[in-house]
């Protein structure tokens, strides 16, 4: 799919395609959508706006400003602390207004009717849900049920209410006031954005095909959308606001990543540490700390509810057609279920990395039980199988970036004991795990994906960049040349060769970034800058990320935007300007030092 604008408000999320809203659940990102035409152009609803446009831009991250080839302007933004879509308008000529909304994913149509002057519900017949709309403006007709002629300025505001004790129309409501709504909600995403840190490095980039204001804007979009995608109510962060969007269009790797994965969130925090949101990162970690089970494996599940609930069972929705005829949709996700022993490993390094930013201690103090237990049982429990970090269903092995993500667990949780003055109890048994993968993940000079097998996966990437072993030792020099052997396409690196549903045919985002992190730890800064490159050509203009690449089409394919992907642009560009500087220094170093 082409890179759609989306916009946030740690509620949920809406997509935007043109003029139209293709897809918005209310009231949380996991809900039933409003408007799914992104799954169905027929049974999905939407809400439209008439016109061509001309171009799209963000105002700020999550404020979306579309101008139209006559002049007319759209601002669209999802209201801060509400369940609430407002769209302003100045149509310089009459536009037409479509809103069409669908409750339970589409299977039943909303029944409209005007309460008010310019006022609407639509109701969902099967429970006491609704939306209301207001349309602000003094020049308006209304032409059908569901369509209105708009002239001139005004807003058009789009709520969401759970029963009839709520709602705005004929309540007490003491103002009412969707300007100042939008106003404010502009400025909050303002003042987010200036709490970054500073992003000057940046602009000397020098990346091929990009002025340095536009790798700041990749950046600055990144670190909107995360912040977007937090749940403000829990802390949880979902892995991407949508569904059921195909891998290969027409193809059945469609999945649900409405969630708080426990890896994606600790990636997620990783990055908005490196961004300079230190304060978000932290009720992230939170939330995944509040979800440490002291009764079996630390992390019972590899994603949890964003109210902190185990995901629902995973079913299809046989009634949509699907993006591109792609089907099954799916709601829930069954991986809820799997056996996944790197997240432990993901979250603790999350939590190291706060640390490291911030020093705070009485925080490592504060949550010394859940580091201890899940130090404590990583090192009872590494010999087990998993299905890995690519879920795959229905096989266990010993796959080997598992097993070195159980070695960063303990690491990390050395290091944080240390950092307060305690004994790292777990030194043998993190010794014994690295002998171990060594002895049994090596063949032929190189890591493998798993025990038995001689094939690499792109998850052998994360080695150096987590910090297992150095990015220039022989053994993974030998492994990053098979994996751009085997998996490399149009300069971006597949997953792996093939899983349980056959041949992974496209790219996949979050590893091509990790090559380029890799790659610039390597000094190789023109590779890396060539991948960072044609995955930030891909997302314009707005700068958002997709969980694969089609190299031929250039496009992304599956959910989408993914939030670990926007996650590791930021690190790979934070990664790439570090190295850059630190290289200047030594050379720079290394001239003072021959001119004395």
């Amino acid at each position: 799919m082409k890179s759609l604008p989306c916009i946030n408000n740690e509620f949920t999320g809406a997509l935007i395609d043109g003029t139209k809203i293709v897809w918005l659940p209310f009231p949380r990102y996991d809900s039933s959508p409003v408007f799914s035409y992104l799954l169905d152009e027929n049974r999905g609803g939407f809400f439209d706006i008439s016109g061509e446009v001309l171009k799209q831009e963000y105002i700020i991250p999550n404020v979306l400003l579309t101008t139209l080839k006559d002049g007319s302007e759209i601002t669209d933004s999802l209201l801060r602390g509400e369940h609430s879509l407002i769209r302003k308008i100045v149509a310089k000529s009459p536009l037409i207004v479509n809103i069409y909304p669908t409750f339970n994913y589409g299977k039943n149509k909303a029944v409209v009717e005007q309460i008010g002057k310019n006022v609407y519900k639509f109701s969902n017949v099967e429970s006491t849900e609704f939306l209301e709309v207001h349309f602000v403006f003094d020049n308006i007709e209304k032409i059908s049920s569901n369509s209105w002629r708009i002239n001139g300025e005004g807003y058009i505001y789009l709520g969401y209410f759970q029963d009839e004790r709520f709602g705005i129309y004929g309540k007490n409501i003491v103002t009412f006031d969707p300007a100042r709504g939008l106003e404010r909600t502009i400025n909050y995403w303002k003042n987010e954005m200036k709490r970054g840190r500073s992003k000057g490095k940046l602009l000397n980039l020098d990346i091929p095909g990009f002025s340095g204001e536009e790798i700041l804007d990749a950046y600055q979009n990144s670190s909107g959308i995360l912040l977007g995608l937090l749940y403000n109510p829990t802390g949880a962060v979902v892995a991407a606001p949508t569904t059921s969007l195909p891998e290969i269009e027409g193809g059945s790797r469609n999945w649900d990543y409405r969630f708080a994965w426990v890896r994606d969130s600790s990636i997620i925090a990783d990055a908005l540490i490196s961004a300079g949101y230190s304060n978000e990162a932290r009720r992230i970690i939170e939330f995944l700390s509040r979800m440490v089970s002291f009764t079996t494996k630390p992390f019972m599940y590899p994603l949890y509810g964003v109210d902190g609930s185990v995901p629902p069972k995973e079913i299809e929705i046989p009634w949509l057609s699907g993006y591109a005829n792609s089907k099954p949709i799916r709601v829930g996700n069954a991986a809820a279920a799997q056996l996944q022993l790197d997240l432990e490993g993901f979250f603790l390094d999350a939590m190291y990395k706060y640390y490291r930013a911030t020093g705070d201690e009485n925080y490592i103090k504060a949550h010394l039980d859940v580091i201890e237990y899940i130090a404590d049982w990583v090192s009872e429990n590494w010999k087990l199988k998993d299905v890995g970090i690519w879920e795959e269903r229905g096989v266990q092995e010993h796959f080997i970036h598992s097993k070195v993500m159980m070695w960063v667990a303990l690491d990390r949780a050395g290091k944080l004991l240390n950092a307060i003055d305690m004994e790292n109890p777990w030194k043998d048994a993190r010794h014994e795990l690295k002998e171990w993968i060594m002895d049994n993940g090596v063949v032929n000079g190189k890591f493998v994906k798993k025990v038995g097998s001689e094939e690499v996966d792109s998850s052998l990437l994360a080695l150096p960049i987590y910090g297992f072993i150095e990015p220039n030792n022989e053994i993974f020099l030998n492994t990053l040349k098979q994996i751009e052997t085997d998996l490399m396409d149009h300069g971006l690196v597949k997953r792996y060769k093939r899983d349980f549903l056959g041949e992974a045919k496209y790219p996949f985002t979050l590893t091509s970034l990790w090559l380029a992190r890799v790659y610039a730890m390597l000094g190789r800064f023109d590779e890396a800058k060539n991948i960072i490159g044609t995955i930030i050509s891909i997302s314009k203009p707005t700068y958002l990320i997709g969980e694969h690449v089609d190299p031929i089409r250039k496009e992304f394919t599956g959910n989408y935007p993914q939030a670990f992907a926007q996650a590791n642009l930021i690190l790979a560009l934070d990664d790439l300007a570090d190295a850059i500087d630190e290289r200047k220094k030594e050379e720079e170093k290394r001239k003072s030092e021959q001119n004395e």
